[in-house]
């Protein structure tokens, strides 16, 4: 309670605080009385309110700046020879900030009727201003007794929500209720419905205020206020929004000799903010005030003054709404010596080929922009790049897109086709960013830039006219096609990422192949530099862009074309009808590489006279028999202009093969466990099919028993089935389902089973395992043997490599217990059986001969093993 006591001096306490305000809810000033020293119903001056719309007492508020509402308990009038209310200036003064500011206020009120005083201003009050109200010479009602003079502070409210209309507001704001008429009382409830507390605005006042921070109010609420009969007189909603207050810094590593720009933010307008610029002891070493503009926002600037004296150091901006006191602070700022921040290059020498996308790796010191000038006047070229580290690691990866640079003549601030940032090792680094590009005006241009070298400079900061901190060289070689390989892989097999191709590499799903059977995916590997940098810059998925950049005119970059060796007399060699419809590609652009992949009997043929189709597609081809040789070519232009014919061109050649699971007759088992049954097949290594083994011949018990078998590297097969509850002299069928397999060609063998497997006593013929060399692509995925060398090529380490698949030679004798690739490998000093095995490992059963294995060259040694009963 707020009081002027006898001799004039006030006190004061807080009310209400089980509520959570922090405000004054009753003030009283003691009146004299002039026929005793006390009063039992002293006249008491309420909590006075400083608000900007609504109505009170009859006049309207909605364009009034500042209202400031001072009421008492009962009647007031001029106390002395004065007669009537009391008047602004005699009996009431107004002062803000300790400056007496009367003389801007008008009287609405006088409080004569029913005391209320009611004052208000055209000029608006601060929201952390101090308004405090002075009362001298009033009586009460009956005119017995004089107030002793006083002053009390108003409570400066934020928003203002008039009874019956619904409101927005922000949290922690301050908001006055007005009420239609004077002591009005009224319940609150939150969204829920769940009753908050119940208020009363009190004699002589229509305004309750309360602090939304100090009740942590949130969310949407419900006054319901009463009329003095008891009904409902109205219901006011009130939602408190979020302010979003926000700050952001241009640069978060500076110099102390530049200076720091911050950008604020809200989701109101017109709010008055203080922003500080504070060191990291929490002195502040500048500060601004600021009104947000009509889309909440501003623009703060500390010149190079600001650090002029505070130094090196770690900075924050801090900003203050001034209305709810909500504060923000900015990320850290790193203010150093001008000559400590330095841009440099990972590398200084970036060798790529002409037409691909270069890949520059860029270090940061103190700084988190910098600034990459490539070319220059000398080499007709020039381009600049504005980065920015946004995940503060100090790395950026930032790529330049050669083929796109030589088409364009302006950029936009994200770099468009021909800047771009890239992941540097971690997920992070994806948020860093290319915010500013520009380029020379270059004329008439060019397909690609022509290799050579060029100079690339790199200095911190956005400014590409300061001192450049570190130097560095693109070297842009003569791209040329290096090989193309064709490779196998089941039938079905799809490839959506290199990553999943090297996987079936590694795997043996993918292999190197001369014959392709019909039904599996043909897999052409095509190693092209110089095509990367258009691919990237085509619209489209991979696949799609592949093949707009394909074709046989001049006017395409490169054509794949499939076509047959060996066609009938006096007929033309079909073509294959390659497009996004019949193939998929994937795309190794780091190393080069592209794998084109379609069913090997799937796409049209199309009769083909060397330049032009001669006819339409023959439905029954291609067919097995087929010869087809594969040859991926590039055209005179763009970055293949100085290329000798000879050097455009690079081929393969493969067979269609019938596709065809066999097996030597008959299937030789004992009445055991774990019993192999192994064959031969043209499929693609890695395929898995079904074997259906059922009792034949009057056996009995019947029996039907299911296995999976998958293909070798070598094109041969092996299933394990358990005979353990079969006798000796029972007869069985093997069937295998294939469903790339015709009917005819699936296989269908007989077997038997026997008391003991006949012992192998034949040297098998040697099978042997062609690996493709290394060759000197230098990478990609499985970099195959054959097509061009490239000594000197900046790539990424290669997946493993496929082994080729051999035509598989099917055994002479059915019961030998080693038919596989180790036998290829070793030769004649490995011709002993391995039999009861149990679970000993492959290594180790290996190490037990006398031969000389190298330990490294174990590793590619599959051995199939037949168990004894």
């Amino acid at each position: 309670m707020l009081q002027i006591s006898e001799e004039g001096s006030i006190n004061a306490t807080y009310s209400d605080e089980s509520a959570g305000e922090n405000r004054v809810t009753k003030a009283t000033i003691k009146k004299k009385s002039k026929e005793t020293d006390s009063d039992p119903d002293p006249l008491s001056l309420g909590p006075v309110t400083e608000l900007s719309t609504g109505s009170l007492n009859g006049t309207s508020l909605t364009h009034t700046e500042s209202v400031i509402e001072v009421p008492f308990s009962e009647d007031v009038s001029q106390a002395g020879e004065g007669s009537g209310g009391l008047t602004l200036g005699g009996n009431i003064t107004v002062a803000v900030d300790g400056e007496n500011v009367t003389d801007r206020y008008v009287l609405d009120a006088d409080g004569a009727a029913d005391g209320q005083v009611v004052v208000t201003s055209a000029t608006p009050v601060g929201a952390r201003a101090e308004v405090t109200v002075a009362v001298d010479a009033a009586n009460d009602s009956a005119d017995a007794e004089t107030i002793t003079p006083g002053a009390v502070d108003a409570t400066v409210t934020d928003a203002t929500v008039a009874e019956g209309d619904d409101a927005n507001v922000y949290d922690n704001e301050t908001v006055a209720f007005v009420a239609a008429e004077p002591n009005r009382a009224f319940d609150v409830s939150n969204a829920t419905g769940a009753f908050v507390f119940t208020g009363r605005t009190g004699n002589g006042s229509q305004v309750f205020a309360f602090d939304t921070a100090a009740r942590n109010w949130t969310g949407e609420h419900t006054i319901e206020s009463t009329a003095s009969g008891g009904s409902i007189a109205a219901t006011t909603g009130v939602t408190l929004r979020e302010l979003g207050l926000s700050v952001g810094v241009t640069d978060r590593n500076i110099t102390t000799a530049e200076g720091i720009d911050a950008r604020v933010s809200a989701a109101d307008s017109g709010r008055a903010v203080d922003v500080a610029l504070v060191a990291a002891d929490d002195t502040i070493v500048d500060r601004r005030n600021r009104t947000l503009g009509g889309n909440g926002g501003a623009t703060v600037e500390f010149g190079a003054d600001s650090l002029a004296g505070a130094g090196p150091g770690n900075y924050t901006v801090n900003v203050t709404d001034a209305v709810t006191g909500t504060g923000v602070d900015s990320a850290p700022i790193r203010a150093v010596d001008a000559d400590a921040r330095t841009a440099a290059f990972g590398s200084t020498v970036v060798a790529e080929h002409a037409g691909d996308v270069a890949v520059f790796d860029l270090e940061f010191q103190y700084a988190d922009t910098a600034t990459v000038t490539l070319g220059g006047s000398d080499v007709g070229f020039r381009a600049n790049a504005t980065v920015e580290d946004r995940d503060g690691d100090g790395r950026v990866r930032l790529r330049f897109n050669t083929a796109a640079a030589a088409t364009l003549t302006t950029l936009p601030d994200d770099g468009g086709a021909v800047f771009a940032t890239a992941p540097a090792g971690n997920a992070s680094d994806t948020t860093d960013a290319v915010i500013a590009a520009d380029t020379d005006d270059r004329g008439a241009p060019s397909e690609a830039l022509a290799p050579g070298e060029y100079g690339v400079t790199i200095r911190p900061g956005s400014n590409a006219s300061t001192a450049e901190t570190g130097v560095g060289t693109l070297t842009l070689r003569q791209p040329s096609p290096q090989r193309l390989d064709t490779w196998v892989a089941p039938a079905d097999t799809t490839f959506g990422t290199a990553a999943e191709v090297s996987a079936a590499v590694e795997g043996g799903r993918l292999t190197t192949a001369t014959a392709v059977a019909t039904g599996d995916v043909a897999v052409h590997r095509v190693v092209a530099p110089g095509i990367a940098g258009a691919l990237a810059n085509t619209s489209g998925d991979t696949t799609e862009a592949f093949f707009e950049l394909a074709g046989t005119d001049a006017t395409d970059r490169y054509a794949l074309n499939v076509t047959q060796r060996n066609p009938a007399a006096n007929e033309d060699p079909y073509r294959l009808t390659l497009n996004n419809t019949t193939a998929r590609v994937v795309a190794d652009a780091v190393n080069d590489t592209y794998f084109v992949t379609y069913r090997g009997d799937g796409p049209a043929a199309v009769p083909w006279n060397g330049t032009a189709a001669t006819g339409s597609a023959d439905p029954d081809d291609p067919a097995p028999g087929d010869s087809l040789s594969a040859e991926f070519t590039v055209h005179d232009g763009g970055p293949f202009a100085d290329l000798a014919p000879a050097e455009r061109r690079v081929t393969a050649a493969h067979s269609l093969v019938a596709a065809r699971v066999d097996a030597d007759p008959p299937v030789v088992v004992t009445n055991a466990t774990n019993q192999s049954i192994g064959g031969t097949t043209t499929l693609a290594p890695g395929t898995e099919f079904e074997l259906r083994v059922q009792s034949s011949n009057g056996t009995e018990p019947r029996f039907l028993k299911t296995a999976r078998a998958t293909v070798g590297p070598a094109g041969g097969w092996n299933a394990t089935v358990d005979f353990d509850a079969q006798h000796v002299g029972d007869t069985f069928t093997v069937q295998s389902t294939v469903d790339t397999v015709v009917s005819a060609d699936d296989l269908a063998v007989d077997g038997e089973v026997r008391a003991t497997l006949p012992q192998n006593t034949s040297t098998p013929t040697a099978q042997p395992t062609t690996t493709a060399a290394a060759g000197g692509a230098g990478g990609g995925i499985g970099a195959g043997g054959g097509g061009g060398g490239d000594d000197d090529r900046d790539r990424d380490t290669p997946s493993p490599e496929p082994t080729a698949t051999a035509t598989p030679t099917q055994s002479t004798d059915a019961d030998e217990s080693v038919v596989d690739s180790a036998q290829q490998y070793l030769g004649d000093a490995f011709a002993t059986a391995v039999n009861n095995t149990d679970a000993e490992s492959i290594r180790d059963r290996l190490f037990d001969f006398d031969v000389a294995v190298a330990v490294a060259a174990l590793t590619v040694v599959v051995v199939y093993v037949s168990r004894r009963g």
